[in-house]
Parts: structure tokens; sequence; C-alpha cells
């Protein structure tokens, strides 16, 4: 059996009730007719898979971690068990987390995780769960402990799994953005959102700002992390305000990325080949570099409202692979 597949309600649940550990994204509405077992859910309904990028609301995605597993817990952590969090990782293994968009737990882990000296010891990934964003208002993003069924608003499920110790886990991030070198962004509060911000030094609205620049949000902003390229997605400009999928810092000076002609090979051209675990992507590469039927390489996986590869990063393709020592 395939690792990833795109699987009806009444296979999905067979998979449960055989005893299977699962990874499981769909809709709410399948979500809440799984059974109890050994399976970390989240909702989403934006698929990668070897048909082609997709938004699929009939179907469920499911990762089968059962033949790769020597062990495995699944456990839920509010905003304030991040340090327990850390502490469960496996020692020789990786661990999925997910975690509902704009919840206490997924702003408590944005802003504070990269302080945990411990944060690299064990590989963690995982997703920001949302909805299908042509829903309704009523449908809320939310993750599910599999053991109990359990459908969580304001919490992370992580799922820890122990490899042989034959095996390691790595995590690789693709950028598919590269940073400009137009005005210089810095922010006065660690946050989601920013109103007052420095350009090129001197104190400005940040909205005003990018009205006047006739920036829309389409582009990211990038930071420099000793070497890495970090972005943060706007995800809409208010009057005097505009707010992020990610926190931004006041550590870090931010410049617009690049401009970019879309296109899926823009993104494709330049992706790892190899055969990965798993992936998680943005939905925001997903709409701006039109990948909608677009089959990505050796990936499957999730576009999602927000990607974990240790800390939180937006519009980047995070992957896991499983290697031998």
């Amino acid at each position: 059996m395939p690792n990833n597949q795109i699987l009806t309600l009444e296979e999905t649940r067979r998979l449960i009730e055989a005893g299977e550990l699962l990874l499981i994204a769909a809709s709410q509405e399948l979500l809440d007719q799984l059974p109890a077992g050994q399976w970390l859910g989240g909702t989403i309904p934006y698929f990668m898979s070897e048909a082609g990028a997709e938004k699929n609301l009939q179907h469920l995605f499911v990762s089968r971690l059962s033949n790769l597993a020597q062990s495995a817990e699944i456990k839920s952590y509010s905003a304030q068990e991040l340090e327990q969090m850390l502490a469960d990782r496996p020692k020789n293994g990786f661990s999925y987390i997910a975690m509902p968009v704009f919840s206490e737990v997924h702003k408590a882990y944005a802003v504070e995780i990269g302080q945990y000296e411990s944060l690299y010891d064990s590989p963690i990934l995982g997703w920001i769960t949302g909805k299908d964003l042509e829903a309704e208002d009523e449908q809320f993003p939310a993750v599910y402990h599999g053991p109990t069924a359990s459908c969580l608003s304001n919490k992370a499920v992580m799922m820890h799994i122990e490899l042989p110790e034959s095996q390691y886990a790595e995590i690789e991030i693709y950028n598919p953005y590269e940073q400009g070198q137009g005005d210089r962004i810095q922010f006065l509060e660690n946050d989601f959102s920013a109103a007052e911000v420095l350009i090129n030094g001197e104190k400005q609205n940040f909205a005003h700002y990018c009205r006047a620049n006739e920036i829309k949000g389409q582009l990211p902003l990038l930071a420099n992390y000793s070497g890495a390229l970090v972005n943060v997605d706007i995800e809409r400009i208010e009057e005097d305000r505009v707010y992020f999928y990610g926190p931004v810092s006041t550590d870090q000076v931010y410049y617009w990325a690049k401009e970019i002609t879309y296109s899926p090979n823009a993104f494709l051209d330049k992706m790892p080949k190899e055969k990965a675990q798993t992936a998680f992507n943005c939905i925001s590469i997903y709409f701006n570099f039109q990948l909608n039927g677009v089959r990505l390489a050796n990936y499957g996986g999730l576009f999602t409202f927000g990607e974990i590869a240790y800390l939180l990063l937006n519009q980047t393709l995070v992957l896991l692979y499983i290697q031998d020592k």
C-alpha cells in the first residue's frame, strides 16, 4: 500500500479499525465521522497526490505510518505546555504536529518555540490547519486527537514516532522566493500584526505604506535567519494595520521578496526531486503558482495555512525523509 493516498470515508474507517497508524487531513464534516484509533487529524481539504494538486471535499488524505514506526504516541498540548511537548519527542525519530490557525497554541508556538534550546534535538514538522476558503463561517479550523476521536479548536496534537536504530529522520525545506534589495523593514513588536514600523529607519504606518506602494500581499516578506530565508505571508491589509500568517520579529530585518512570474514551472523547476515520506506546502503557493491539477514531483501531502519545520514557516515546502544510518 502506498504511504500517501486519497481515500473514501469507508476506506479510512477500515484502516483505523484495523489498528493502522495514520495521519489524516480532510474537511471537518468527514473527520467528525471517524472512529477512535491511532490517528492524528486536521482540517484541510487541499491535497498533493499522484493525480495532481486539488481541493477535495469528498475524500480524505491519509498517510499510512505503521510500517515506518517502531512505536508511536499521540498526545494533545495546550499553549502552556510547549516545554513538555518538546520533552516528549523520541530520542531517535520525529514528531508530527498540527495546530488550528490563529488559535492560542498556534500563536504561542510561533512566537515562543525558538526560545527553547532543545528545539532542534529531534525533528518536528507539521501543519497549521485551516478550512475550505469558500466555506461558510461556521466551519472552523480544528485538530483531532484520534485515540479519543476528539475535535479540538485550541490545542496542538502531536504524533511522536520512534524509528528503528538503523534509521533517522531528516527535514528539508524549499523556499521558492529570493530576498529583494528594496526597502529595509523593521518591526516594533513580536506579533501576528503590525501598525507602526520602521521603513529604512523612518517610522511609518505599515498599512498606509502598503497601499501607497500598491502592495496586495502576494509576495511575502523575507528575513535571513543565519543563512536560512524565512517568509512571512500577509493575511490581510486593513485600514491601519497589517495582519500576517506568521509572527514578525523585532530581532530581524525584512525585505520584500523579489518579483516572480507566477506559473507552475516557476515553482517546479527548482524543487528537490527525491521521493519524500511526507510533504507540507503552503496554501498561498497553491493559489499563487496556479498549481491546481499540477503533479508535484514525487510528493504526497497537504497545502496548509502554515508549515512547521521546527519553526513556523509560510510559503515554504517542507519535506520529510527517512534515511538509513
